[in-house]
């Protein structure tokens, strides 16, 4: 009986020695996980959200008040300088008809009773009473002439009010706009029979449509203060658009805005988005392939290059681990730890790898600290 009891005890100590030992053997052979020191490039960017939009834009607005009598192109269509696109007819209220007709006869009246007075005086000068040269004579003539010059005013003021068409000299004046600029017709926001108000109004005058060069494009976004500081005319840039996700169209940064709309708004009374201090930007020369068609208003963003690194050491910003503010690596020994820190320095960042300046060497093999549990943090 005592001698099967000490058998048993023997065996339980064996067995306990045989599983420390294979405990201790598993945790010296423990692997980590690596990576290696590789060379690539490191781009540090801003980026800006916007849209594609002409860089030369206007809003066609009548100089008559009136109703739209006749609309001569549609959305979308390409105009020529000069080409007809609305024609306003004049809709005056009675009292403007009776003010400018009354107008009219009373220069008229003026003109006959001038036209009098000089016709007396001609008769005293052919009878050689008064000289040529008579202050009174000369008066006369004059008068004659600007009230010549009154009636004809008041006619074609009260003709451009009837029927939006006068004669002035040889300039024919009509109430028909003609389009500015060569360019295409982005939208129309009137209708025949509706009434616009003229741009020599008090209010503001009403929008009838607007054209725009579709053959120069520009991308205009906004971006944060921290960026904006860093930006000058002339960098790169690659835009995204929305409808081609896959295209990168390269352009060329030609404005950063001198200060931000929003943070110097006076009307911005929504405290909460005081942080909201975009700087707009705009991107030119942009070049587009000719199989693609950019529309105003299409969503895009702008990646730019701020700073640039190439064929340089990097690693995966996860493999690193601080001590404080001191970067360090991991790199596999012999010690019981199996690693030991190395302290490195830095460069270029891009948020994910980061540029490895000091401290590591081509191909060198570091333990990746984002994937080290906590015994061995």
């Amino acid at each position: 009986m005592a001698k099967s009891w000490l058998i048993s005890i023997a065996g339980v100590v064996f067995l306990s020695g045989g599983i420390l030992v294979y405990v201790k053997s598993s945790g010296q052979q423990e692997t980590f996980p690596t990576l290696n020191v590789v060379t690539g490039t490191i781009e540090k960017q801003a980026i800006a959200v916007g849209k594609i939009v002409p860089s030369h834009a206007i809003s066609i607005k009548s100089p008559i008040e009136g109703i739209v009598g006749e609309i001569y192109v549609q959305v979308g269509q390409n105009v020529n300088q000069g080409q007809p696109l609305v024609k306003v007819s004049p809709n005056p209220t009675p009292q403007e008809l009776t003010d400018a007709s009354t107008e009219l006869m009373r220069s008229e009246a003026e003109l006959e009773s001038a036209k009098q007075k000089l016709a007396n005086l001609d008769e005293l000068l052919s009878q050689g009473v008064i000289p040529s040269n008579y202050d009174e004579y000369v008066s006369a003539r004059s008068e004659v002439k600007s009230a010549n010059a009154d009636v004809l005013q008041k006619r074609q003021n009260l003709e451009l009010i009837q029927s939006g068409e006068a004669l002035i000299g040889d300039k024919h004046l009509t109430s028909t706009i003609l389009a500015p600029i060569n360019g295409t017709v982005l939208n129309r926001k009137v209708e025949v029979g509706e009434p616009i108000i003229s741009t020599a109004s008090s209010q503001a005058a009403t929008e009838i449509m607007s054209l725009a060069d579709m053959n120069s494009l520009i991308f205009k976004g906004s971006v944060s203060e921290h960026d904006a500081a860093q930006l000058t005319a002339g960098m790169p840039v690659i835009l995204s658009v929305a409808p081609y996700p896959e295209l990168e169209i390269k352009g060329v940064l030609t404005k950063v805005a001198i200060q931000s709309e929003k943070l110097n708004s006076p009307d911005a009374t929504d405290t909460s988005k005081s942080f909201d201090n975009g700087f707009e930007i705009e991107v030119g020369e942009l070049q587009i392939p000719e199989n693609v068609i950019l529309r105003s208003g299409f969503s895009s963003s702008a990646k730019i290059t701020l700073k640039k690194a190439q064929d340089v050491l990097t690693l995966p910003e996860r493999a690193l681990k601080f001590e404080g503010s001191t970067p360090n690596v991991l790199i596999r020994d012999n010690s019981d730890q199996g690693f030991h820190q190395q302290k490195v320095v830095l460069g270029l960042s891009d948020g994910i790898n980061v540029e490895v300046l000091e401290g590591v060497s081509l191909n060198e093999e570091i333990i990746d600290n984002s994937m080290l549990g906590r015994n061995h943090g």
